[in-house]
Order: C-alpha cells, then sequence, then structure tokens
C-alpha cells in the first residue's frame, strides 16, 4: 500500500475516533469536498473550513453514523479509491444507511480533493 492510501486509511480511522480535527489536518488548505445532495450532509465545500461544515452537517443529520471501511486501495498516481457502508441513526428519524465510494485525490501528502458517490437502497429521509 502506498503512501496516499496509508493517508487516507489513518484520515478513515481519525473520523471513526471522532478526532475530526485530525481529519481536518489531513486537508489541503483549499480542499474540494462533494458528497450528494441525496444524503442529509451532501452538498459542495471549498477549503477546511468547507469541510468543517460537511461534518458539522453531518453531526446535524446523524445521532450516530459508523463507517465501516472495506477496501482502501491506489489506482492511480495521485487517486484513492475507499469503499464504505455506512449506518446510523437520524435525528430525524430511525436508522438508516448506505454504501459509498469515495475517491480521494492526494498530493504532497494533503487530500485536495474528496469526491463521495452513493448508493441507495432507499432514499435517506
Amino acid at each position: 500500500m502506498g503512501a496516499n492510501a496509508e493517508l487516507v486509511e489513518k484520515t478513515y480511522e481519525a473520523f471513526g475516533r471522532g478526532d475530526i480535527p485530525a481529519v481536518i489536518a489531513n486537508l489541503a488548505d483549499d480542499v474540494e469536498w462533494s458528497s450528494p445532495a441525496t444524503l442529509p450532509q451532501g452538498g459542495r465545500f471549498h477549503g477546511k473550513s468547507g469541510a468543517m461544515q460537511f461534518f458539522e452537517g453531518l453531526g446535524a443529520a446523524w445521532e450516530t453514523l459508523a463507517l465501516a471501511v472495506e477496501a482502501v486501495g491506489d489506482i492511480g498516481e495521485d487517486l484513492v479509491v475507499g469503499v464504505v457502508h455506512a449506518d446510523g441513526t437520524l435525528r430525524s428519524g430511525g436508522p438508516s444507511g448506505y454504501g459509498a465510494l469515495h475517491v480521494f485525490t492526494v498530493r504532497g501528502g494533503e487530500i485536495i480533493q474528496f469526491r463521495e458517490f452513493t448508493d441507495l437502497d432507499r432514499p435517506i429521509q
């Protein structure tokens, strides 16, 4: 496993511990962050402050959310893919979850772009 995939794995581990400052520390100052609008926390965000807004939206939408990482791997010089499944309890009511593919672009030891693609069995509400 290359250094870029190791950085992504460490970022997932930080998220799993609830250590969002450690996640943000792995991002470039001008990171581009996007998550589908079909998710309660979805949207397009710019910079570390934008990524923090994403995580604030995540906390506002979900009472609990656990991320199971199935696989992480390098797929190019600067691309890393993560296959994940999220399960939790929405604040708006009840358990929910979804599968996702995360595509990270990593340069100079920092994540410069995050793109999330989801597989929804049913709408998340």
